[in-house]
């Protein structure tokens, strides 16, 4: 059963009957049209008293119920953090993974003899990872996934660091 707020609906109400007294002494508003203005404040009042919370307090809202959250070994939601850490708000790759992305190449070149600071190495590197793949992994300009699925399938095809017995052949 529905608790009424009488606190609520009484304070409105001698509100606005002061209101609408003063603005007819202040000759703002005609009698017939204060009154209405009261009457309308508290019929607002005595409907939101109405439609108040039913949780037993009268002055907290409602909550959602929560759902329960299962743990599971190995269910983590790292792959989900993962995908949303992975775009900006502007729809580009945040620099955090494009950082990750230079330093695995970086890596995977060094793996196979190749320095990537060195500007003398730069023809092997582009021999390696493709020409427009190095130009777009030195360029500052936020790439897009479309561009780093590029990234990632030449540092792919990179593979293993060659082993000593096909390096000397």
């Amino acid at each position: 059963m529905r608790t009424w707020n009488w606190r609520r609906i009484s304070t409105v109400t001698v509100l606005a009957a002061l209101a609408a007294t003063g603005l007819v002494i202040w000759q703002v508003v005609d009698p017939w049209h204060a009154a209405a203005a009261a009457t309308l404040a508290t019929a607002t009042s005595i409907l939101w008293s109405a439609t108040g919370s039913t949780t037993g307090s009268t002055t907290s809202d409602p909550e959602w119920p929560r759902n329960p959250v299962e743990a599971r070994a190995g269910g983590r939601h790292d792959v989900s953090d993962l995908g949303w850490s992975v775009f900006g708000r502007d729809g580009h790759v945040t620099d955090r993974v494009v950082r990750r992305i230079r330093a695995l190449a970086a890596d995977r070149l060094r793996a196979h003899g190749i320095d990537p600071a060195d500007p003398a190495a730069e023809p092997d590197a582009e021999r390696l990872l493709g020409a427009r793949v190095l130009r777009q992994l030195k360029s500052r300009q936020p790439p897009t996934a479309r561009t780093v699925k590029t990234w990632l399938d030449a540092i792919e095809r990179l593979g293993a660091a060659p082993t000593t017995e096909e390096h000397r052949a």
